[in-house]
């Protein structure tokens, strides 16, 4: 032993330490020793010394041997205690021994000390070494145990004479059961074996041990809580001396994960197969014309719709374009004009190799005498494996009819609308102007002298005394009623504008209102007409008035004097008068007044009966208008 050792001597004897350094070193044992006689310096020793080796006297003090070695067993050290004494029982010494001593030496047989130190040190350091051995034994099949439960496999064999059967960990677990729960067998195998499974998994045992021959075999296993399992068993066999087998050494996998992925490869592909031909059925029921295009530009499928296209257009194309580059076929479409015919060809080149996203146009050409319209849609078409595109040819001819006669329409009404003497605006439900003519543009800046402006609050070009009224109306228009009225404006030059506002409300196809219209129309002619009439009027009503204080002159004031000188007349003509001329003057004044008195008595009798006429006419006026 050529290492020095390191000794911790607990003793209390100065002379008896002594005397086992010299014992040491003169058997030629290199050592640094410690000596300790209290509980406290030896605890403090164990903690810090890191001895080899203790020495221990049985008897001291503070405390003894036994004691001393149960504070080593509490320490966890592993340290050889070899106790030194002066005397000791045969009993006591077995005591110590199965306490946990290394070996036990008199003080007067100190020559036996270095050899029982020696044999101490090396049968300790010979434990060590068989317990690390153990433990990397332990620690290995645990290792591998673990490595089994990760990697789900187990590893198995059958002694082909004798039929035992041993499992490892891994091997239990793949088939549903604990370790060591029950004894390995063939038949406590095929108990959890599917039992659609049971004969196929018999018959290739059976023909590998007749063959002797490797082989392998998939089954399931059923769990006892009716989980299944996919195991993949494979195994081949030993040999003796002689080329005969003896055992079969078998390796068992879970393949659960990677069956259920393939069964769902299998679901799935059966789901696209599926997929595939609702695809096409949807493809040919569709009304636009579709072609499917590889990389290439070639015509990979089309549907019902193409075929029928095909053949009414008399196109040519053999097998409806299959196999057949489109972009070509574009190029050389009969009816489509040339510029047209290269732009199609462009862009599905473009979609194809990916320098745009998606292209769109409308062409149009002549099918026999008729003209017609079609929308084409490329949109890209890739994979994981290759690249295309998807070409929609649509049928626009109804919707350009459509679109023709609306733009007829709206420019028939654009003419209507600018041609009209009334005053258009339209507002939106936040009162904003989103539309006007031209007459209401020309009516604000003469009016207002603002010009008039779209996203311009409608308000903001009436005085504000109007508000009011127009919050009113809009009110009214929004709950779909018509709002019109006249209003008055004056002019910078102080005269008056009259205009006749109507309010109608614009509504959605569902009847929700999405704003108003407001028309306004010059009425300043009319309204000055209207009001030269009711002057006439009302001149007319005094002369008819001055007419009927005429007619009471008449029949007043000048029946009576007329009255008088015919009563007069008549005197005189009763009287004797001396000659005969005053008798003709008498007779000629007689019939002069006559006469003038049945011309004032018709001249009354007209005015009374046109009087009565026109008070009738008030009576039934104004009995209609009690009504």
């Amino acid at each position: 032993m050529t290492n020095s050792l390191k000794i911790i001597h607990i003793e209390d004897v100065a002379s008896d330490a002594e005397l086992v350094d010299r014992t040491l070193k003169k058997s030629g044992i290199s050592f640094e020793k410690l000596v300790v006689d209290t509980r406290a310096e030896y605890i403090k020793a164990l903690e810090d010394f890191d001895a080899d080796i203790i020495l221990s006297d049985h008897s001291l003090p503070a405390f003894n041997s036994l004691e001393a070695l149960n504070i080593l067993k509490d320490s966890g050290k592993l340290i050889p205690f070899i106790l030194i004494t002066s005397t000791m029982s045969e009993e006591f010494a077995v005591s110590v021994m199965k306490e946990g001593a290394s070996d036990y030496v008199l003080k007067d047989r100190l020559q036996r000390l270095p050899s029982a130190v020696i044999n101490a040190i090396e049968k300790h350091q010979s434990d060590n070494e068989r317990q690390n051995y153990l433990s990397k034994i332990v620690a290995s099949e645990a290792l591998f145990s673990k490595a089994e439960l990760i990697a789900e496999f187990g590893t198995w064999t059958i002694d082909i004479s004798t039929n035992i059967t041993t499992w490892s960990a891994g091997t239990f677990n793949l088939l549903c059961y604990k370790y060591n729960e029950v004894v390995p067998s063939i038949e406590t195998f095929f108990k959890n074996v599917h039992e659609d499974d049971v004969e196929e998994v018999e018959s290739s045992f059976r023909e590998a041990i007749n063959n002797i021959q490797p082989a392998n075999a998939e089954y399931r296993i059923v769990c006892h809580d009716s989980t299944v399992k996919y195991l993949r068993s494979q195994f081949e066999f030993e040999l003796d001396g002689n080329g005969n087998p003896v055992s079969i050494i078998g390796f068992t996998q879970d393949i659960t994960p990677s069956r259920l992925a393939q069964i769902e490869i299998e679901k799935n592909l059966a789901e696209l197969q599926a997929a595939a031909a609702r695809q096409t059925s949807i493809l040919n029921a569709l009304p636009p014309n579709i072609v499917l295009l590889n990389e290439a530009g070639k015509i990979v499928a089309v549907n019902e719709s193409w075929r029928k296209f095909t053949l009414k257009n008399n196109l040519g194309i053999p097998k409806y374009g299959i196999d057949y580059s489109y972009t070509a076929i574009s190029e050389k479409a009969t009816g489509v004009d040339e510029i047209s015919a290269k732009k199609i060809a462009k862009g599905i080149r473009d979609i194809i190799t990916g320098d745009i996203q998606e292209f769109s146009m409308e062409y149009s050409f002549y099918s026999g005498q008729e003209k017609v319209w079609y929308q084409i849609i490329v949109a890209p078409l890739t994979d994981k494996t290759k690249k295309g595109a998807v070409v929609l040819h649509t049928d626009i001819t109804g919707r350009k009819l459509a679109e023709e006669l609306m733009l007829q329409s709206e420019a028939n009404l654009q003419t209507v609308f600018e041609n009209t003497e009334v005053a258009y605006v339209l507002c939106n439900t936040e009162n904003k102007i989103i539309s006007f003519n031209s007459k209401a543009a020309e009516l604000c800046l003469e009016q207002f002298n603002k010009k008039l402006r779209v996203g311009v609050g409608a308000f903001s070009y009436f005085p504000k005394n109007k508000i009011p009224n127009l919050k009113e109306a809009i009110q009214k228009v929004s709950q779909n009623e018509m709002v019109s009225y006249e209003t008055s404006y004056q002019s910078e030059d102080g005269s008056t504008k009259w205009y006749e506002a109507q309010w109608v409300g614009v509504a959605n196809d569902k009847k929700a209102n999405i704003g108003f219209i407001l028309a306004f129309k010059d009425i300043t002619e009319r309204k000055i007409a209207d009001i030269e009439r009711d002057r006439m009027t009302t001149d007319l009503v005094q002369r008819y008035k001055d007419l009927e204080q005429f007619t009471y002159i008449v029949s007043h004031n000048l029946r009576a004097p007329v009255a008088n000188i015919i009563g007069l007349s008549n005197i005189l003509n009763a009287a004797d008068s001396g000659t005969t001329e005053n008798n003709e003057v008498l007779t000629a004044l007689t019939q002069s007044i006559n006469v003038l008195d049945q011309i004032i008595m018709d001249l009354n009798y007209i005015l009374q009966v046109h009087s009565s006429i026109t008070e009738k006419k008030r009576d039934g006026a104004a009995a209609g208008l009690a009504r």
